[in-house]
C-alpha cells in the first residue's frame, strides 16, 4: 500500500519562503553565539540571520543523521485515519 506523504508535510501559504520555529530564550541566546560576522557597518557589526545559522546547523545534522519523510508535530484527523487504515 502506498501512502500519500503530502498529508504529513507542513502546510504553507504560496509564496512564503520562511516559517517561525519556537524555541526558548535560553536556547535562542545559545543559538545566536554561532552567528558569523557578515559585515561591519557604521552602526556596528552585522551578523548572519537565524535562518542562515539554522541552515548551517541542519546541513551538519544531516551529515550524521538519516531521515525518511517529514513528520507533523501533532496528529491530524487525516493522518490518524490513514494510520488506522494501514493497521487493518
Amino acid at each position: 500500500m502506498t501512502m500519500n506523504y503530502n498529508l504529513y508535510m507542513a502546510k504553507r501559504k504560496i509564496g512564503n519562503s520562511h516559517t517561525t520555529i519556537c524555541i526558548t530564550w535560553n536556547d535562542k541566546e545559545e543559538f545566536r553565539k554561532f552567528a558569523k560576522l557578515v559585515k561591519k557597518t557604521k552602526n556596528g557589526n552585522m551578523y548572519e540571520s537565524d535562518a542562515a545559522i539554522f541552515h548551517r546547523m541542519l546541513e551538519l545534522f544531516k551529515q550524521y543523521n538519516t531521515a525518511d519523510t517529514p513528520h507533523n508535530t501533532y496528529p491530524r484527523k487525516d493522518s490518524i485515519s490513514q494510520v488506522h487504515d494501514l493497521q487493518d
